[in-house]
């Protein structure tokens, strides 16, 4: 009896439903136990996914439990099953309380319903097992979705809804999916296995010519349309009569777009008219895929942004010249060694500040001029006033122009100034402003350059008015009294002629001197001012004048151009200081040290400086009567700012003229 009771028992427990348990929680693996112990099946454990895979491979299994924390670890264990034994249903075990993440495991896990308790999920195993139909479609979307978690490509997409829907299920004889170009009007189909598939995909669609009605309304509605008797509508289905020879009864074309973008279509032919069931799913894959697409296109963009924010900060980083790239606030977010150089701050003192810190805009030649020198700025804001300024970046955002070109000044931590080019370009994605980048070179030289020739410019102008003015009148004088003696045959006036060429020639003199050393100081040396001075005035080699000298100091002068400037001074003294009528007594000229500040004066006694001109002294075109001061003080002028000295014009104590030479600290 014994025997036979046990032999009835073995029987018995081999033709119940055997369902495998997969858990490395010892709580779960109790729980789903008991759940299933009332129920008419054999439980076998597995606690890990290769313990389960074994038991799958040796033993007779109806049905597979997984908790929902295996699921997480290992996604491929229930791919295995479904490739392996698609005949074997899944079942998730969830005892979790939050609905977001259920509908993500379901996401994951969607052949069965997920549900929260082991009793609950023993009454779905039972009642799934007793059933004698075909899997739910949803096993199907549930399959493609879990494909799908892992697609990093379209290919891959188009693959997981194909392979899925085709091998899977045998309600579908093909299923395909295809990119909208905008820019061509016309669908791509993304087929990864061209040389697998029967059918003729290498073709494209085009939109908008009327060709294609189906995939023109599903793109330009975005909802799903489905014909279910292609033989009566043959033209108006993509690959109609393929579709026909190939055994497909019904077609459903679906949108693949989300809110923000639209990717293209997808779509599934069927052997008989599409059920209820079957569109549900079908759009739910559809969907699904959707989101997909969007997720590649979102990491497409944003790998792309990070590239050309590598590249940016590479760039940056590599230059020889300042670079920076701002915000759209214009704070600064990366700065180059070249530019912290440059500034004198610290890498950490810069970023996140305003562009405003560095870089101020010129005001006009006065303050080119102070740049040029390296001198402070303060504009009218420092001032307190206000200022409106169009600022060239201004322009770029609002004009919507790639890249702009433009001078500006840095003032550096330190107070000092330096004159820049910037070379600006928008940073942008998607259309919309995200910053600045800019390139910033030091233009000091140039300005210089610049600056220099502006002063040539400025001397040939000089130049032409002397040769128009200066040379003019002795040359006339010259040429009169020559006419003069030719008609009379009287030598009286030869001595007249003589003095008008001796003045063209003190002019031309210098003005070749002024053309040919406009590099003032080439050859600097240390002179002794007393030994220059005198040297000077034996070139002079006036009668009825006399040269005293108070005190001496060291000139650091090219020699050359500074005879050029004594002797100037002193035959301006000679021709416009002796106008003392009836006074016999010799000009005296005194030259020496200046006593309040570094520098040296010379100065007569003579007639002086009239107020009307003095403002305008080293002007070539200024003049005191026919013969004028003409090109002698301008010169003076111009060797004095070669030497880096101001020079400056006043009264001396006697009553004459006298000129202070101050040098630069």
């Amino acid at each position: 009896m014994n025997d036979s009771s046990n032999t009835d028992t073995t029987k018995s427990t081999q033709g119940r439903p055997r369902v495998l348990c997969v858990s490395a929680d010892r709580t779960t693996r109790a729980a789903v136990t008991r759940a299933l112990v009332n129920s008419d099946v054999t439980v076998a454990i597995a606690q890990s996914s290769t313990d389960a895979i074994g038991r799958l491979e040796c033993d007779r299994v109806d049905a597979i439990v997984v908790d929902a924390a295996t699921v997480g670890n290992d996604h491929g264990l229930l791919d295995d099953v479904e490739s392996r034994w698609p005949e074997i249903p899944a079942f998730v075990h969830w005892t979790g309380t939050d609905p977001q993440q259920r509908h993500l495991l379901g996401e994951i896990v969607s052949r069965t319903p997920v549900t929260g308790t082991a009793n609950a999920l023993s009454t779905t195993i039972v009642s799934r097992l007793e059933s004698d139909t075909a899997p739910p479609l949803d096993r199907i979307a549930g399959r493609v979705k879990r494909r799908l978690a892992d697609a990093r490509t379209a290919g891959e997409i188009e693959r997981a809804v194909r392979e899925t829907l085709t091998d899977d299920d045998d309600r579908y004889v093909f299923a395909w999916l295809g990119e909208y170009d905008p820019g061509e009007r016309e669908i791509i189909p993304w087929i990864t296995d061209r040389t697998g598939v029967d059918w003729p995909m290498q073709r494209t669609f085009p939109i908008g010519s009327g060709r294609e009605p189906l995939l023109e309304d599903v793109l330009r509605t975005r909802e799903p349309r489905v014909v279910d008797r292609i033989d009566r509508n043959e033209r108006r289905v993509p690959l109609g009569t393929d579709a026909l020879d190939r055994g497909a009864a019904s077609v459903a074309v679906l949108a693949l777009a989300t809110a923000e973008e639209r990717f293209g279509v997808l779509v599934v032919y069927g052997t008989s008219a599409f059920t209820d069931e079957q569109r549900r799913t079908i759009e739910s894959i559809a969907e699904t895929a959707s989101y997909a697409l969007e997720s590649i296109a979102i990491r497409g963009r944003l790998s792309q942004q990070e590239q050309s924010l590598r590249r940016y900060e590479r760039l940056v980083e590599a230059a020889g010249d300042g670079m920076y790239v701002v915000d759209g606030d214009r704070h600064f977010t990366t700065v180059n060694d070249a530019l912290v150089e440059m500034t004198g701050y610290s890498r950490e003192g810069l970023l996140g500040e305003p562009l405003s810190l560095l870089f101020t805009e010129p005001q006009g030649d006065e303050v080119e001029d102070r740049v040029t020198e390296g001198e402070p700025i303060e504009d009218d804001v420092s001032k307190g006033g206000t200022r409106q300024t169009d600022h060239p970046l201004d322009r770029l955002v609002a004009d919507g122009e790639p890249t702009t070109t433009f001078e500006t000044v840095l003032e550096t931590k330190s107070g000092t100034t330096i004159p820049c080019e910037t070379q600006a370009a928008l940073v942008a994605a998607d259309d919309t402003f995200r910053g600045i980048v800019g390139v910033v070179r030091d233009i000091t030289c140039r300005k210089r350059r610049e600056r220099r020739l502006r002063e040539q410019n400025e001397r040939l102008d000089a130049f032409a008015g002397i040769v128009s003015h200066d040379l003019r009148n002795p040359l006339g004088v010259a040429q009169g009294y020559l006419e003069l003696a030719e008609e009379t045959g009287s030598t009286d006036h030869l001595e007249t002629v003589h003095e008008g060429l001796d003045r063209m020639e003190a002019i031309i003199a210098d003005v070749l001197t002024v053309a040919r050393e406009g590099e003032w100081a080439v050859d600097v040396e240390s002179h002794d001012l007393e030994s220059v001075v005198t040297e000077a005035w034996e070139n002079v080699s006036v009668d009825d004048a006399k040269l005293e000298i108070d005190s001496t100091i060291t000139l650091e002068a090219d020699r050359s151009p500074v005879l050029r400037l004594f002797e100037n001074l002193f035959r301006n003294a000679v021709e416009h200081g002796i106008e003392r009528s009836g006074d016999a007594t010799p000009l005296t000229i005194r030259a020496g040290r200046l006593e309040e500040t570094p520098g040296f004066y010379v100065a007569d006694d003579g007639a002086g400086i009239p107020a009307s001109i003095r403002d305008d002294l080293f002007d070539a075109q200024v003049s005191t009567g026919s013969e004028g001061i003409g090109l002698g003080l301008w010169v003076v002028k111009e060797v004095a700012d070669g030497h880096g000295w101001t020079v400056l014009a006043t009264s001396g104590p006697d009553g004459g003229a006298r000129f202070e030479f101050r040098f630069e600290n």
